[in-house]
């Protein structure tokens, strides 16, 4: 069986279970992570809102929180640390978030198997400009290629989800069966040691992970396949429940306003040491560990890249019938 079968079939059980999950939610009158409240008031006239974040990209919420922007809006908002897209697409099914952030990737998989989410907008994009990530091996490994690959390991922050396929798109162009490289899952924190160690031919670490890893002199980076293939997509998006959308579309559009505001304050550079500044208390590190070149943030979905990234997915076979742009966004998410 290869890899490209077992993330298939591992994806439809994923979403199965998901679904399940939801039908359940469902019929026992929740759905919500707020106390069954649906986006009721709470105390002051404040909706309550429960919001799943990544290991990355997580700047912006907390920014909106700290500075305000959610109680311009009416929105009281917990937050609360998540994991990867597929595990934060558990919680949101299984209704412990009311928003969480995941992947295009998780989206189109998710959405394709039957799973009644909707992505309400953005959050980080791969930038056309600079490299956020990428995949980085020993320098005395004699890997200085895609094509030296071949029959190698690499690790993944997860496996199944989507994301690793621009590197599947680089190693098919390189002339690489990409079958016949090993996929493992490490966490990004444990991608570094993994790697140093020699667990593992090459990593592809994201954020400030690809910093702090390309950062160690050992190391090299080969190939720069997600600006290659996928800049200006999504890295990180936030989405919703159908059922909880229907009820909560108001609050929806109020996230989006708070965060839209956010992303203006993360763009102003006199605002850069704040950034920072959540950046050190989310990871319990110094503000000079976590200072790197800081992440593209952007509320709108570029549907043609979106797009084409849906197209790669079928190709490689991780998304049979796999809805369009249109169909994946809510009906109020801002598109370019």
């Amino acid at each position: 069986m290869t890899h490209r079968t077992r993330a298939l079939r591992g994806t439809g059980t994923i979403a199965a279970a998901l679904i399940a999950a939801l039908a359940f939610t469902g019929c026992a009158g929740g759905g919500s992570a707020t106390d069954g409240a649906n986006g009721a008031d709470g105390e002051g006239g404040t909706t309550q809102l429960t919001v799943l974040h990544a290991p990355i990209n997580y700047e912006v919420v907390y920014l909106a929180e700290e500075q305000g922007f959610f109680d311009e809006v009416g929105l009281d908002v917990t937050i609360t640390p998540g994991g990867t897209a597929q595990d934060n697409l558990g919680q949101l099914a299984g209704g412990s978030a009311d928003l969480s952030i995941i992947s295009w990737d998780t989206a189109v998989t998710a959405t394709a198997e039957g799973l009644p989410i909707k992505v309400i907008s953005n959050n980080a994009i791969i930038s056309n400009e600079i490299d956020t990530s990428g995949v980085v091996v020993r320098d005395d490994s004699g890997i200085t290629t895609m094509a030296d690959l071949e029959g190698k390991t690499i690790a993944f922050n997860s496996i199944g989800s989507g994301g690793n396929v621009p590197v599947l798109q680089a190693l098919k162009d390189a002339g690489v069966d990409p079958d016949t490289v090993e996929q493992v899952a490490l966490p990004y924190a444990s991608m570094q040691a993994a790697l140093e160690n020699s667990q593992v031919d090459a990593i592809f670490p994201s954020d400030s992970f690809y910093s702090q890893t390309i950062a160690v002199e050992e190391f090299e980076v080969i190939s720069n396949p997600s600006r290659e293939y996928r800049g200006g997509l999504g890295i990180t998006l936030w989405a919703a429940t159908e059922q909880w959308l229907a009820e909560n579309e108001e609050t929806a559009e109020k996230f989006n306003e708070a965060m839209q505001k956010a992303i203006d304050f993360y763009n102003d550079p006199a605002n850069e040491d704040a950034i920072y500044q959540v950046r050190a208390d989310v990871t319990g590190r110094s503000i000079e560990e976590v200072k790197s070149p800081l992440i593209e943030f952007e509320l709108e979905t570029d549907a043609a890249v979106s797009q084409s990234t849906t197209d790669a997915l079928v190709e490689f076979g991780l998304a049979e019938n796999a809805k369009t742009v249109d169909e994946i966004l809510w009906e109020g998410a801002p598109r370019k």
